[in-house]
């Protein structure tokens, strides 16, 4: 056994940096195959992800490890490699597409974030009731609609195939978007099929019985919080964030203590059988939140006019104005462009971007081989539309 005075950390570094060297040697060299990986994919249209595919690679490996205290740190570093080769083919080949004539929910796992009685909850509902390929009886009651209780768990549950689609908030009109949501999708595999802009009424509940006067304590989401600032502003109550709005009113009906209150919709209200204390009490009369509706599957509906995509402009002068200007090229209209910091990587940023068109597009598709080309990184999160859904309200 190695005593202190044994111990040299310069040499031990050296025989790292070593390890460090032929270790990248050979992930290039896997790098270079897995290319050839991705052109027969692109070929023979087979998806990039394939789950039975990786599990196998990953038990295979860990059968050669022989220091068994090491299986949980190596099965972190395999699966860090698959994933940043599932990011190379996408790169490389972009995203394999499937033309339908609408969306198909007929049998088809849902899901979405909070419980009965949240927003994501109420587009769901309203998309499938709007939806002309079911026939539902009770589609509230359907044992195929899931919640999940953030959004890193939704997406994992697409991801993964758990669900077939999700519900997930992107943007609200008066505080931004939702951060979270866009690093989410861009580091899975996760596919835009649809939009989704639902109209937000915040209100402010109690239990039966309760008065404003009564209240002490709030429980919403931060979001409620900021897009009800100024309501909130004229009272001295306690301020308590939970995951989602709906929650927040499971919540206080759980506790059934009427010094407390929460900020929610209307279903919630219904849901969880409570008061009305103050109707609409957002900063803005008009409030909309855009959802998109995203699944595992690579597929453009019919009408599609919206395309979303991530990327990273090569560090040096003019390298992100040379990338927006494909677009004018091309005559391409670009209609959100936002910044996110890269994970691991101080003071380098991605590009989230949304344009008008087609991936059917001649001029489309030769607009993304040219950002690919001058790029360092490109990934194309769908091609969808917006649905102007009839709302529904019981």
């Amino acid at each position: 056994m190695n005593t202190d005075k044994d111990l040299d950390l310069g040499k031990i570094r050296e025989k790292i940096d070593k390890l460090d060297s032929q270790l990248v040697e050979l992930l290039e060299e896997r790098l270079e195959i897995v290319q050839e990986v991705a052109q027969f994919k692109k070929q023979t249209g087979k998806r990039i992800f394939d789950e039975e595919r990786e599990k196998e690679v990953v038990q295979k490996n860990l059968k050669r490890v022989k220091n068994k205290e090491l299986d949980h740190y190596i099965e972190l570093i395999l699966k860090d490699i698959m994933d940043s080769s599932k990011e190379y083919q996408k790169f490389k080949i972009g995203i394999s597409t499937k033309y339908v004539n609408d969306l198909d929910l007929k049998n088809k796992k849902l899901g979405y974030t909070g419980v009965p009685g949240s927003y994501a909850y109420e587009v769901l509902i309203n998309i499938l009731k709007n939806n002309k390929n079911l026939d539902v009886d009770s589609i509230e009651e359907s044992k195929n609609i899931f919640h999940f209780n953030s959004h890193k768990n939704l997406v994992e549950a697409v991801h993964t195939k758990k669900i077939d689609i999700g519900i997930l908030p992107i943007e609200n009109s008066i505080v931004g978007e939702v951060r979270d949501s866009i690093d989410l999708i861009n580091t899975k595999n996760i596919h835009i099929i649809g939009e989704v802009r639902h109209k937000i009424s915040h209100n402010l509940l109690g239990l039966k019985g309760s008065k404003i006067e009564d209240i002490k304590n709030i429980y919403s989401h931060e979001q409620a919080f900021m897009q009800c600032s100024h309501f909130l502003s004229k009272h001295e109550w306690h301020l308590n964030r939970m995951t989602n709005t709906a929650i927040s009113g499971k919540y206080i009906a759980t506790e059934g203590k009427k010094e407390n209150a929460c900020i929610a919709n209307m279903k919630t209200k219904e849901v969880y059988r409570l008061e009305l204390l103050k109707k609409n009490i957002n900063n803005e009369e008009e409030n909309y939140t855009r959802f998109f509706i995203i699944s595992s599957e690579d597929t453009v509906i019919d009408g599609s006019d919206k395309i979303s995509i991530v990327t990273s402009a090569n560090n040096e002068s003019g390298a992100l104005i040379g990338l927006l200007q494909i677009f004018y090229k091309y005559g391409l209209n670009m209609v959100n462009l936002k910044s996110r910091p890269r994970v691991n990587k101080p003071w380098e940023y991605y590009f989230y971007i949304d344009f008008e068109g087609n991936m059917s597009s001649e001029k489309v598709k030769m607009a993304l081989e040219e950002i690919r080309e001058k790029s360092n990184y490109l990934q194309i999160l769908g091609n969808y539309k917006l649905y102007n859904l009839e709302i529904y309200s019981d």
